[in-house]
């Protein structure tokens, strides 16, 4: 009989945390959740030295069914001394860049809306399952950003 008691408990008990993720007391909604799970960051460096900070989102994870034919990115970045930026995608350059206001649609995946950073969407050929991200100002560079589709 204790050991049913026990067992009925411990049931209890992890049955009333099962509703519940790492997301639950956010207030999130599906897509901010999405993004917040995909969101990779860097340093922007060369050797010790660092000129920044970069965060990138793959939007084909967050909407898949409006990102199909591309690989799209929503970038941002704080770089103390800018110089001539460059994006890679499995070390292929980007195929079109368009700078955003920090308003714009995707800055509610984050919830980051300064003036000191610079947003952009960069868009990309449609590449293999394994998305090695690069970006590059002047001499300086991030970590190698590693995304990985679901499929």
């Amino acid at each position: 009989m204790k050991t049913f008691l026990m067992l009925l408990v411990f049931s209890i008990f992890f049955v009333g945390c099962s509703s519940k993720n790492g997301f639950s007391r956010f207030n999130l909604n599906p897509e901010q959740e999405i993004a917040a799970d995909s969101i990779l960051s860097s340093k922007v460096k060369k050797g010790e030295d660092v000129n920044g900070i970069v965060s990138v989102v793959y939007l084909n994870k967050v909407y898949p069914d409006v990102f199909k034919e591309k690989e799209v990115f929503y970038v941002y970045y704080y770089l103390k001394n800018p110089k001539k930026t460059s994006y890679l995608l499995n070390k292929q350059e980007a195929t079109y860049i368009t700078e955003l206001d920090e308003n714009n649609d995707f800055a509610y995946l984050t919830s980051i809306k300064t003036k000191w950073n610079k947003y952009y969407l960069v868009e990309f050929k449609k590449q293999g399952d394994k998305l090695k991200f690069k970006f590059n100002n002047g001499d300086f560079s991030s970590d190698t950003l590693i995304f990985e589709k679901d499929e």
